[in-house]
């Protein structure tokens, strides 16, 4: 393999390892607001059946608690802050003998680039009989989206990451007797992913040019439809005790897409064909996505007539996502270079565990507050600017309000307090590490979020 055609697989390495990245306020790049009604308490005891028919997403079992036929409509405004902090970039070492060896141009501060979105929810559900239930829902229960500026000193670990996962999932639910209930689910799920960041052909190209003096761009964008199922359980051993156990499957998604490469406008003809030659053209690639399976128990314990309290744990087995295997596909890579990348992740299992209470103030009015802990699945060695992942620590208040006996509103509100993070990506001087042509990047990063669900539910 020539010494170039190896620096063009370093850099396809680049590319792929931020390809199909996952990119959200549960651990990793979750999204756990799913339910107004739930947002309020901190989604304990969702899994014991919560508030409303939304808790159909977490346990279809706990359609059995409600009658008739109901409808729940959901938006949640996610705001989260991500500011990172004294950043430094710098080369390999292998770089030293060139003039622009050393520190990377570019802001060491970036003051957020976390974008703020909408995730909305619908239910629906129609008792075929006091027993048995039919639902279906409509979520957005991963995503993230973050964005830099095209100076961004780790520009060449990233620029945007889009993510965008959409479920839809029809359910059915039967109620053995008085204790037992069941409920299985249907997930049908479609991912569109887009992806970008800077790649320094001055860099890819030497011994004829100087790194960091000419940067392009690399663009990826994928899509694609998987699909899995989810079932759960509710056991009430008493009138006032209810749990819950729901199990959320793991799913593999084989992302597919197409790469393109941008340039410089000052960068003559020749040399962008000599790029193109070297593989940097437009073409397809394919990588497989392990998505976690969520295990969740909840309880509601009612302590009173009018006050009750929930609880509610869950792991999330983001192990799974221990590697990313990208295939380049088509005209992509020239022959002599190997079109099978490998980028370790080296993700960890998460636990969440949340306590709430509900307070039935009048016939009008429920008020509910709540406390939880997320662990983050990312670790400061492997933590990337897409997803500056951590600890965090939840405070919920939220309230119901009765419009009539068929309509009711929902608002929920949750203050995100996330630990500090660090960035410490390194290289070596070897050029089949994936960081090679990003260089290495160091940084701290702040992070919070504020989130705030309405809902509306119908019942007729």
């Amino acid at each position: 393999m020539s010494h170039r055609s190896r620096l063009t697989l370093t850099a396809f390495a680049l590319v792929a390892a931020g390809a199909f990245a996952p990119m959200a306020q549960a651990s990793g790049f979750q999204l756990r607001e799913q339910s107004a009604s739930s947002e309020g308490n901190a989604f304990a005891g969702v899994s014991a059946g919560g508030a409303s028919i939304s808790a159909m997403f977490f346990n279809p079992a706990g359609m059995t608690l409600y009658s008739g036929t109901q409808l729940d409509f959901g938006a949640t405004l996610i705001a989260p802050s991500a500011k990172m902090s004294d950043a430094s970039g710098t080369r390999t070492s292998a770089l030293s003998a060139f003039p622009a060896y050393g520190p990377i141009s570019g802001p060491t501060s970036y003051s957020n680039s976390a974008e703020s979105k909408v995730a909305p929810s619908l239910y629906g559900m129609y008792s075929v009989s006091n027993d048995l239930k039919l639902g279906l829902s409509i979520n957005a229960p991963f995503g993230f989206v973050t964005e830099y500026d095209s100076n961004f000193v780790g520009r060449y670990h990233a620029l945007k990451t889009d993510l965008q996962i959409i479920d839809v999932s029809p359910s059915l639910a039967y109620r053995i007797n008085k204790e037992w209930s069941v409920g299985v689910a249907f997930v049908a799920r479609h991912a569109d992913a887009t992806l970008t960041s800077a790649v320094d052909f001055g860099l890819i190209g030497f011994p004829s040019t100087i790194p960091g003096t000419i940067d392009g761009a690399s663009k990826l964008k994928g899509s694609v439809w998987a699909y899995g199922y989810k079932a759960g359980v509710t056991y009430q051993p008493t009138d006032d005790l209810r749990l819950g156990l729901a199990y959320h499957a793991a799913m593999n998604m084989n992302l597919k897409g197409d790469i393109s490469f941008s340039y410089p406008g000052t960068l003559p003809a020749p040399a962008v064909g000599g790029f193109q030659a070297e593989g940097f053209r437009n073409g397809g690639g394919q990588a497989e996505l392990n998505l976690p399976a969520d295990t969740s128990f909840g309880f509601d314990y009612k302590v009173s007539s009018t006050f009750s309290l929930q609880g509610e744990a869950c792991l999330t087995t983001w192990s799974r996502f221990k590697e990313l295997n990208v295939q380049l596909t088509g005209n992509t890579a020239p022959p002599d270079v190997i079109t099978n990348v490998v980028t370790e992740e080296h993700w960890r299992d998460t636990w969440f565990y949340s306590l709430g209470g509900t307070w039935k103030a009048n016939q009008a009015w429920t008020l509910r507050a709540g406390l939880a802990f997320d662990q983050g699945a990312v670790t400061d060695n492997y933590r990337t600017p897409r997803i500056p992942d951590g600890d965090r620590t939840w405070v919920s208040i939220g309230a119901s309000y009765a419009v009539s006996k068929t309509f009711s509103v929902d608002i929920g509100y949750s203050h995100l307090f996330v630990t500090d993070s660090k960035i410490n990506l390194t290289t070596t001087a070897s050029q089949t590490d994936p960081n090679f042509t990003r260089g290495n990047l160091t940084g701290d990063f702040k992070l919070s979020a504020n989130i705030l669900a309405v809902g509306a539910r119908f019942t007729f």
